[in-house]
Protein backbone atom coordinates (compact mmCIF):
# COMPACT_ATOMS: atom_id res chain seq x y z
CA UNK A 1 0.00 0.00 0.00
CA UNK A 2 2.87 2.33 0.82
CA UNK A 3 4.64 1.58 -2.19
CA UNK A 4 1.18 2.43 -4.44
CA UNK A 5 0.84 5.84 -2.13
CA UNK A 6 4.66 6.63 -3.56
CA UNK A 7 3.98 5.36 -6.98
CA UNK A 8 1.34 7.69 -7.25
CA UNK A 9 2.97 10.52 -5.41
CA UNK A 10 5.99 10.34 -8.15
CA UNK A 11 3.14 10.05 -10.95
CA UNK A 12 1.59 13.10 -9.46
CA UNK A 13 4.49 15.08 -9.34
CA UNK A 14 5.89 13.88 -12.79
CA UNK A 15 2.60 14.99 -14.22
CA UNK A 16 2.25 18.97 -12.59
CA UNK A 17 5.73 18.96 -14.28
CA UNK A 18 4.18 18.87 -17.90
CA UNK A 19 3.55 21.91 -19.98
CA UNK A 20 5.58 23.98 -17.23
CA UNK A 21 7.69 26.86 -19.17
CA UNK A 22 10.04 29.40 -17.06
CA UNK A 23 8.42 32.17 -16.24
CA UNK A 24 9.30 34.70 -13.16
CA UNK A 25 11.24 33.44 -10.15
CA UNK A 26 11.76 33.84 -6.64
CA UNK A 27 14.87 33.64 -4.87
CA UNK A 28 14.90 32.62 -1.83
CA UNK A 29 17.06 34.09 1.44
CA UNK A 30 16.87 33.10 5.05
CA UNK A 31 14.68 35.68 6.96
CA UNK A 32 14.00 36.53 10.82
CA UNK A 33 10.37 35.80 11.67
CA UNK A 34 8.29 35.97 14.14
CA UNK A 35 7.22 33.19 15.85
CA UNK A 36 3.58 32.31 17.18
CA UNK A 37 2.06 30.40 19.77
CA UNK A 38 -1.30 29.63 18.60
CA UNK A 39 -4.48 28.83 20.74
CA UNK A 40 -7.88 28.86 21.26
CA UNK A 41 -9.99 31.40 22.26
CA UNK A 42 -14.18 32.53 22.72
CA UNK A 43 -15.48 36.06 22.12
CA UNK A 44 -18.06 37.16 25.04
CA UNK A 45 -19.52 39.74 25.54
CA UNK A 46 -18.28 42.92 28.01
CA UNK A 47 -21.98 44.11 29.35
CA UNK A 48 -23.90 41.19 30.39
CA UNK A 49 -26.48 41.05 33.16
CA UNK A 50 -29.54 39.75 34.80
CA UNK A 51 -32.01 42.19 35.91
CA UNK A 52 -33.76 41.12 38.49
CA UNK A 53 -37.37 42.57 40.14
CA UNK A 54 -36.77 45.08 43.07
CA UNK A 55 -39.98 45.05 44.97
CA UNK A 56 -42.62 43.00 45.03
CA UNK A 57 -45.34 42.17 42.47
CA UNK A 58 -46.91 40.49 39.56
CA UNK A 59 -45.98 40.13 35.90
CA UNK A 60 -48.23 42.17 33.93
CA UNK A 61 -46.21 42.77 30.73
CA UNK A 62 -43.72 41.11 29.09
CA UNK A 63 -42.28 43.70 26.04
CA UNK A 64 -39.22 41.80 24.42
CA UNK A 65 -38.48 37.71 24.29
CA UNK A 66 -35.46 36.33 23.59
CA UNK A 67 -33.99 37.13 21.01
CA UNK A 68 -35.23 41.17 20.71
CA UNK A 69 -33.26 43.85 19.76
CA UNK A 70 -33.70 46.67 22.57
CA UNK A 71 -32.40 49.84 23.22
CA UNK A 72 -31.19 51.45 26.26
CA UNK A 73 -33.69 52.65 28.90
CA UNK A 74 -36.25 50.57 27.03
CA UNK A 75 -38.89 49.01 28.87
CA UNK A 76 -38.53 45.23 29.01
CA UNK A 77 -41.13 44.26 31.85
CA UNK A 78 -44.12 46.31 33.62
CA UNK A 79 -45.37 44.53 37.03
CA UNK A 80 -48.83 45.37 38.74
CA UNK A 81 -48.38 48.33 40.75
CA UNK A 82 -51.56 49.33 42.59
CA UNK A 83 -50.11 48.61 45.99
CA UNK A 84 -46.98 50.63 45.16
CA UNK A 85 -48.99 53.16 43.87
CA UNK A 86 -51.10 53.46 47.23
CA UNK A 87 -47.78 53.07 49.31
CA UNK A 88 -46.54 56.50 47.25
CA UNK A 89 -50.05 58.49 47.62
CA UNK A 90 -50.32 57.56 51.36
CA UNK A 91 -46.16 58.97 51.67
CA UNK A 92 -47.05 61.83 50.06
CA UNK A 93 -49.97 63.12 52.26
CA UNK A 94 -47.78 61.98 55.15
CA UNK A 95 -45.52 64.58 54.02
CA UNK A 96 -47.85 67.36 53.33
CA UNK A 97 -49.17 67.07 56.97
CA UNK A 98 -45.47 66.40 58.80
CA UNK A 99 -44.60 70.07 56.69
CA UNK A 100 -47.61 71.78 57.76
CA UNK A 101 -46.63 70.74 61.47
CA UNK A 102 -43.07 71.62 61.13
CA UNK A 103 -44.16 75.05 59.39
CA UNK A 104 -46.32 75.99 62.35
CA UNK A 105 -44.07 74.60 64.92
CA UNK A 106 -41.76 77.12 62.84
CA UNK A 107 -43.95 79.83 63.80
CA UNK A 108 -44.61 79.21 66.91
CA UNK A 109 -40.58 79.27 67.86
CA UNK A 110 -40.24 82.94 66.30
CA UNK A 111 -43.33 84.57 67.83
CA UNK A 112 -41.82 82.71 71.48
CA UNK A 113 -38.57 83.74 70.89
CA UNK A 114 -39.38 87.08 70.54
CA UNK A 115 -41.26 87.45 73.51
CA UNK A 116 -38.88 85.93 75.58
CA UNK A 117 -35.99 88.56 74.12
CA UNK A 118 -39.01 90.93 75.50
CA UNK A 119 -38.46 88.61 78.59
CA UNK A 120 -42.09 88.04 78.96
CA UNK A 121 -42.13 84.73 78.48
CA UNK A 122 -38.96 82.11 80.91
CA UNK A 123 -36.65 80.52 79.40
CA UNK A 124 -38.05 77.26 79.50
CA UNK A 125 -40.61 78.36 77.29
CA UNK A 126 -38.33 78.99 74.40
CA UNK A 127 -36.99 75.73 75.06
CA UNK A 128 -39.92 73.48 74.59
CA UNK A 129 -40.82 75.83 71.73
CA UNK A 130 -37.64 74.95 69.89
CA UNK A 131 -37.52 71.65 71.26
CA UNK A 132 -40.55 71.15 69.41
CA UNK A 133 -39.38 72.61 66.58
CA UNK A 134 -36.66 70.46 65.91
CA UNK A 135 -38.48 67.85 66.05
CA UNK A 136 -41.32 67.91 64.08
CA UNK A 137 -38.31 69.41 61.56
CA UNK A 138 -36.60 65.58 61.56
CA UNK A 139 -40.25 64.21 61.33
CA UNK A 140 -40.89 66.06 58.05
CA UNK A 141 -37.54 65.56 56.41
CA UNK A 142 -38.01 61.68 57.65
CA UNK A 143 -41.60 61.81 55.89
CA UNK A 144 -39.58 63.30 52.72
CA UNK A 145 -37.52 60.78 52.68
CA UNK A 146 -40.24 57.83 52.76
CA UNK A 147 -41.95 59.56 49.65
CA UNK A 148 -38.40 59.22 48.10
CA UNK A 149 -38.44 55.39 48.86
CA UNK A 150 -42.21 55.43 47.49
CA UNK A 151 -41.60 56.90 44.91
CA UNK A 152 -38.42 53.73 44.30
CA UNK A 153 -40.89 51.22 44.87
CA UNK A 154 -43.31 52.65 42.57
CA UNK A 155 -40.90 53.01 39.29
CA UNK A 156 -39.19 49.38 40.06
CA UNK A 157 -42.61 48.39 38.96
CA UNK A 158 -41.04 48.78 35.39
CA UNK A 159 -38.28 47.57 34.52
CA UNK A 160 -35.86 48.84 32.01
CA UNK A 161 -33.24 47.90 29.57
CA UNK A 162 -29.56 48.79 31.26
CA UNK A 163 -27.91 49.36 27.67
CA UNK A 164 -28.45 48.68 24.11
CA UNK A 165 -28.25 45.19 23.37
CA UNK A 166 -30.20 41.82 23.09
CA UNK A 167 -32.73 39.27 25.13
CA UNK A 168 -30.56 35.89 25.97
CA UNK A 169 -33.28 34.69 28.19
CA UNK A 170 -36.33 35.26 30.32
CA UNK A 171 -37.12 33.40 33.49
CA UNK A 172 -40.81 35.02 34.20
CA UNK A 173 -44.51 34.35 32.42
CA UNK A 174 -46.98 36.89 32.03
CA UNK A 175 -49.11 36.67 35.55
CA UNK A 176 -46.24 35.36 37.71
CA UNK A 177 -45.56 36.99 40.98
CA UNK A 178 -42.38 38.16 42.01
CA UNK A 179 -40.35 39.21 44.62
CA UNK A 180 -37.37 41.38 45.20
CA UNK A 181 -34.86 39.38 43.29
CA UNK A 182 -36.27 37.39 41.11
CA UNK A 183 -34.34 37.14 37.88
CA UNK A 184 -36.60 38.42 35.04
CA UNK A 185 -34.50 38.72 31.58
CA UNK A 186 -30.88 38.32 30.81
CA UNK A 187 -29.26 40.41 28.05
CA UNK A 188 -26.00 41.10 26.65
CA UNK A 189 -24.58 44.18 24.23
CA UNK A 190 -22.73 43.46 21.00
CA UNK A 191 -21.03 46.66 21.22
CA UNK A 192 -18.17 45.90 23.49
CA UNK A 193 -16.50 42.62 23.01
CA UNK A 194 -13.49 40.40 24.17
CA UNK A 195 -12.16 37.24 23.93
CA UNK A 196 -10.60 35.09 26.25
CA UNK A 197 -8.40 32.26 26.64
CA UNK A 198 -5.35 30.42 28.59
CA UNK A 199 -1.91 30.99 28.21
CA UNK A 200 -0.21 27.73 29.74
CA UNK A 201 2.56 29.02 32.45
CA UNK A 202 5.38 27.74 29.83
CA UNK A 203 5.26 31.19 28.24
CA UNK A 204 2.91 33.65 30.52
CA UNK A 205 6.55 34.95 31.30
CA UNK A 206 6.64 35.68 27.55
CA UNK A 207 3.12 36.76 27.16
CA UNK A 208 3.98 39.32 29.72
CA UNK A 209 7.08 40.76 28.58
CA UNK A 210 5.72 41.15 24.96
CA UNK A 211 2.18 41.73 25.44
CA UNK A 212 0.52 41.73 21.43
CA UNK A 213 -2.05 39.44 20.41
CA UNK A 214 -3.63 39.18 17.41
CA UNK A 215 -7.27 37.13 16.99
CA UNK A 216 -7.79 35.26 13.52
CA UNK A 217 -11.49 34.23 12.98
CA UNK A 218 -12.20 31.39 10.83
CA UNK A 219 -12.63 33.19 7.70
CA UNK A 220 -8.34 34.16 8.34
CA UNK A 221 -9.18 37.67 9.11
CA UNK A 222 -6.96 39.10 11.55
CA UNK A 223 -7.51 41.66 14.12
CA UNK A 224 -4.74 43.10 16.32
CA UNK A 225 -5.68 43.27 20.13
CA UNK A 226 -6.57 46.53 21.20
CA UNK A 227 -5.95 45.45 25.23
CA UNK A 228 -4.33 42.06 27.15
CA UNK A 229 -4.98 41.94 30.83
CA UNK A 230 -3.28 38.41 32.18
CA UNK A 231 -4.96 37.57 35.44
CA UNK A 232 -2.27 37.49 38.63
CA UNK A 233 -2.72 33.42 38.99
CA UNK A 234 -2.41 30.12 37.66
CA UNK A 235 -5.59 27.48 37.35
CA UNK A 236 -3.93 24.79 39.70
CA UNK A 237 -5.81 22.08 37.47
CA UNK A 238 -4.74 23.29 34.22
CA UNK A 239 -1.74 25.10 34.71
CA UNK A 240 -2.86 28.18 32.87
CA UNK A 241 -3.36 31.62 33.13
CA UNK A 242 -6.64 33.40 32.34
CA UNK A 243 -5.89 36.30 29.47
CA UNK A 244 -8.42 38.81 28.32
CA UNK A 245 -8.33 40.52 24.89
CA UNK A 246 -10.16 43.69 24.90
CA UNK A 247 -11.32 44.70 20.68
CA UNK A 248 -11.93 47.68 19.11
CA UNK A 249 -15.06 48.49 17.55
CA UNK A 250 -16.62 45.71 15.64
CA UNK A 251 -18.98 46.31 12.36
CA UNK A 252 -21.13 42.87 13.75
CA UNK A 253 -19.28 40.27 12.34
CA UNK A 254 -18.44 38.79 15.56
CA UNK A 255 -20.80 37.65 18.21
CA UNK A 256 -19.97 36.16 21.69
CA UNK A 257 -19.87 32.78 21.89
CA UNK A 258 -17.63 32.47 18.28
CA UNK A 259 -14.68 30.75 18.81
CA UNK A 260 -11.54 31.87 17.57
CA UNK A 261 -7.29 31.20 17.39
CA UNK A 262 -5.22 33.99 19.09
CA UNK A 263 -1.58 34.00 17.93
CA UNK A 264 1.07 35.58 20.27
CA UNK A 265 4.48 36.33 19.22
CA UNK A 266 6.59 34.30 21.84
CA UNK A 267 10.13 34.45 19.84
CA UNK A 268 11.81 35.17 16.34
CA UNK A 269 13.60 32.25 14.04
CA UNK A 270 15.38 32.16 10.89
CA UNK A 271 13.18 30.71 7.93
CA UNK A 272 12.53 30.34 4.33
CA UNK A 273 9.69 32.41 2.69
CA UNK A 274 7.91 32.17 -0.47
CA UNK A 275 5.50 33.80 -2.54
CA UNK A 276 1.85 32.65 -1.56
CA UNK A 277 1.42 32.47 -5.43
CA UNK A 278 4.00 29.82 -5.68
CA UNK A 279 2.49 27.11 -3.93
CA UNK A 280 0.25 24.37 -6.02
CA UNK A 281 -1.97 22.65 -4.13
CA UNK A 282 -3.27 19.29 -4.96
CA UNK A 283 -5.51 17.08 -2.78
CA UNK A 284 -3.38 16.59 0.11
CA UNK A 285 -0.39 17.58 -1.92
CA UNK A 286 1.35 21.16 -1.21
CA UNK A 287 3.57 21.81 -4.17
CA UNK A 288 6.52 24.19 -5.35
CA UNK A 289 8.31 24.45 -8.68
CA UNK A 290 11.71 25.56 -8.67
CA UNK A 291 14.15 26.25 -11.42
CA UNK A 292 17.38 23.78 -11.47
CA UNK A 293 20.79 25.35 -12.74
CA UNK A 294 20.55 23.66 -15.43
CA UNK A 295 17.45 25.25 -16.03
CA UNK A 296 14.89 22.39 -15.15
CA UNK A 297 11.93 22.73 -13.74
CA UNK A 298 11.73 20.34 -11.10
CA UNK A 299 8.41 19.95 -8.34
CA UNK A 300 9.02 19.87 -4.63
CA UNK A 301 6.63 18.27 -2.04
CA UNK A 302 6.77 21.12 0.93
CA UNK A 303 5.83 21.61 3.84
CA UNK A 304 4.50 25.18 4.94
CA UNK A 305 3.87 27.30 8.14
CA UNK A 306 2.40 30.42 9.14
CA UNK A 307 1.68 32.96 6.49
CA UNK A 308 2.82 36.51 6.59
CA UNK A 309 2.14 40.02 3.87
CA UNK A 310 1.38 37.45 1.14
CA UNK A 311 4.19 34.88 1.83
CA UNK A 312 4.07 31.77 3.40
CA UNK A 313 7.24 30.03 5.30
CA UNK A 314 8.36 26.98 4.28
CA UNK A 315 9.91 24.44 7.15
CA UNK A 316 11.08 21.45 4.67
CA UNK A 317 10.95 21.00 0.68
CA UNK A 318 13.07 24.12 -0.33
CA UNK A 319 16.40 25.39 0.86
CA UNK A 320 18.08 28.89 0.93
CA UNK A 321 19.44 30.50 -2.53
CA UNK A 322 16.92 28.61 -4.79
CA UNK A 323 14.99 29.72 -7.63
CA UNK A 324 10.59 29.13 -7.38
CA UNK A 325 8.73 29.85 -9.75
CA UNK A 326 5.54 32.30 -9.22
CA UNK A 327 2.04 31.12 -10.65
CA UNK A 328 3.66 28.49 -12.62
CA UNK A 329 0.47 26.94 -13.61
CA UNK A 330 -0.45 30.20 -15.60
CA UNK A 331 0.40 30.12 -19.15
Amino acid sequence: MKLQSNSYLMSLLVFCSVALSQGETYLTELQTLDEYRVLNGEIEAVNKATVSAQTAGRVSKLNYDVDDYVSKNSILVEFTNDEQKSGLKQAEENAKAAKIAFEQAETDYVRVKDIYEKKLVAKSQLDQALSNRNALEAKAAAAEAAVLAAKKQYEYTVIRAPYDGIVTNRFVEQGESVSPGTPIMEGLSLDNLRVITYVPESIITKVRNNPHAIIQLNDGTEIVADKITIFPYANQATRTFKVRLDLAQTENTLFPGMSVKIKFKIDEKPAITIPESAIVTRSELIMAYVLSDNGEILPRQVKTGIKHDGKIEVISGISENEKVLINPLVK
